[in-house]
């Protein structure tokens, strides 16, 4: 590699998560200078990136696999990166196909604890679009992925870059921020703040309670759940509350607008998460990645999974850090506990702080991508 031009390092991304994932690598080769760097996005991605600042060109849906393969033959990167998607187009393991077909190295960056074999299957068959690497978060993740199937010498420990500057951030967010945001949405000087993380469950699962694939629960229930405790709470304990519903980026805001409570407000959220998340009294949500970053910027943070059928992905759930009920009659208390009882909030905080946020997967990544191309790491 010393005797040519830079390498380059082709980078696809399709859902939110793997572009957050990968964009702190994408600026870090870029800001190193020791390679070439052409990043191409799809759906949600591209978005993503474009808040981020990053140069990317767009990739169409539709592209077929001999365009992909033409696209690589093309550009002859020395390394083909990606994120993995769960969204029924997985461009990725186009390239990832691709890529194997003309012996271009593959590594991908895992985002989060679920859908293992999914995001690396295509056409009904398991594990078909296998990249030579996959970066993935933590020892957890290696060993639910090797009861899945997956060849130990393909998963490299890296931690998740995404979550690299979650310390800095709950460092420098101030009070005044807080109290600009909640300003800006009129939220009274007694009144709580409860934020709802949604996901698009029933477009990943389905909402049919007799099909396999189905979780138990939707958003859409979970939040009516949440609205009807919550107007009860409000009730009973004569509390003023405004409920900020949180979309996906997958999803749309026209029904959220529609939600009404009967005692409570609500509104819909936009802007950043996580300054959401640090501003609300209390966050509320599922299994969302928002609800393990926001533990580790010691939100007061409770999961909410009624009948669910499935495994429990949030881990943070399982460290016993976010608590969680499975059970519906198991809402309303959990909510009414951790929105004002001051001595729960309190020791559920002081657990969160002690939370140590990974700060080095970045870099674990990109030194994993030079070794791949044969460039010694720089430390």
């Amino acid at each position: 590699m010393a005797d040519r031009e830079l390498a380059t390092i082709v980078v696809v991304c399709g859902d939110p998560g793997g572009a957050n994932a990968v964009a702190p690598v994408i600026e870090a080769l870029r800001a190193q200078k020791r390679v070439e760097v052409i990043a191409l996005a799809y759906r949600q991605a591209r978005d993503h990136w474009a808040k981020f600042g990053l140069e990317f060109q767009a990739l169409e849906e539709d592209i077929s696999r001999q365009a992909v393969l033409e696209l690589l033959y093309q550009t002859k990167p020395a390394l083909l990166l990606t994120g993995t998607s769960y969204n029924k187009v997985n461009l990725e393991n186009s390239f990832i196909a691709a890529a194997t077909m003309l012996r271009i190295p593959s590594l991908a960056v895992l985002d989060f604890w679920s859908n293992y074999a999914a995001r690396f299957s295509d056409g009904g068959t398991r594990l078909n679009c296998m990249p030579n690497r996959i970066a993935i978060m933590d020892e957890r993740a290696r060993a639910e992925m090797l009861a899945e199937g997956f060849d130990p010498a393909t998963l490299v420990v890296t931690g998740q870059p995404a979550l690299d500057d979650l310390k800095q951030w709950r460092e420098r967010f101030t009070d005044a921020q807080r109290a600009e945001l909640r300003n800006r949405i009129s939220v009274g000087e007694n009144e709580s703040l409860i934020l709802f993380v949604s996901q698009p469950l029933a477009d990943l699962y389905g909402d049919d309670v007799s099909s396999p694939s189905y979780l138990g629960f939707t958003e859409r229930i979970v939040l009516e759940r949440v609205v009807a405790a919550l107007d009860e709470i409000a009730t009973e304990e004569k509390q003023a509350m405004l409920l900020a519903i949180l979309p996906h980026p997958r999803e749309t805001t026209e029904w959220f607008a529609r939600v009404r409570g009967r005692n409570i407000r609500v509104t819909v959220a936009g802007g950043e998460p996580r300054d959401w998340a640090m501003t609300a009294d209390l966050v509320v949500g599922m299994n969302s990645m928002l609800l393990l970053e926001a533990a580790y910027l010691a939100c007061v943070t409770v999961s909410l999974q009624p009948d669910l059928r499935a495994t429990d992905p949030l881990p943070t759930n399982r460290w016993g850090i976010t608590p969680v009920v499975y059970r519906p009659e198991e809402i309303k208390p959990l909510l009414k506990k951790f929105l004002l009882d001051e001595t729960s909030r309190r020791s559920l905080r002081e657990k969160m702080n002690a939370l140590a946020p990974e700060d080095r997967a970045t870099q674990r990544v990109v030194e994993l991508a030079y070794q791949m191309i044969g460039l010694e790491s720089n430390g």
